[in-house]
């Protein structure tokens, strides 16, 4: 039997750009920061230590040295949920003179299109809905939304691993998703219990009010 290699820290590199995740979302505001994406060689050379399959098993988790803005990680999901096309953020939708006529408009701009992958996305969306729709899913608070959500929580290590910041990320309507939403608590241990409280109000109010 051929001994398999495993997917290795080169091929996850090498995901990570063809998805984007070392470019700026290029939104509408100035200084936009950017994450970090480790490697074998970088990490040698600015520690002198070699990267070691514990390395590999950290960043392929979102922890270690993968580093990645939230912006960044939500633009990520409204990907996901647009089936591989991903959208430029804007703050700013419009801009009105004084006697109401537009000066300026941010219409939508597709900035990235990897739906080839369509078979695969399929699966990635299958588990961020079991998530939130099987009893063993750590959003399961979700499932009592007027309509279908999908998502991931999770936690975030910072500050040398000295605390840890919870999250949650998803989007809804599952079938037809209208809407993208990061949660972020600092200083918070578990994503489910400190996000989803406040990702179902969110998510209720944009059923009642937007949908």
């Amino acid at each position: 039997n051929r001994l398999s290699t495993g997917l290795g820290i080169d091929r996850l590199k090498k995901y990570w750009t063809l998805f984007g995740l070392n470019e700026p979302t290029s939104i509408d505001l100035d200084s936009e920061r950017i994450g970090f994406l480790p490697d074998a060689k970088e990490k040698e050379k600015r520690t002198g230590q070699i990267w070691r399959i514990g390395d590999t098993y950290n960043v392929s988790i979102g922890q270690g040295d993968l580093t990645m803005t939230p912006l960044r990680l939500l633009t990520f999901y409204g990907s996901i949920a647009n089936n591989g096309k991903m959208l430029r953020p804007f703050l700013v939708s419009k801009i009105l003179n004084d006697k109401n006529k537009i000066v300026k408009e941010n219409l939508s701009e597709e900035i990235l299109d990897y739906t080839d992958f369509g078979d695969t996305i399929k699966e990635v969306q299958k588990g961020l809905r079991d998530v939130v729709a099987q009893p063993y899913g750590t959003a399961n608070l979700l499932y009592d939304l007027p309509y279908k959500t999908a998502g991931k929580t999770g936690s975030a290590q910072i500050q040398n691993n000295t605390k840890t910041n919870a999250f949650f990320v998803g989007y809804g309507p599952y079938e037809n998703p209208k809407i993208t939403i990061l949660v972020l608590v600092e200083d918070a241990k578990e994503g489910s219990i400190n996000t989803l409280p406040i990702a179902y109000d969110v998510l209720k109010w944009y059923y009642e009010n937007r949908l």
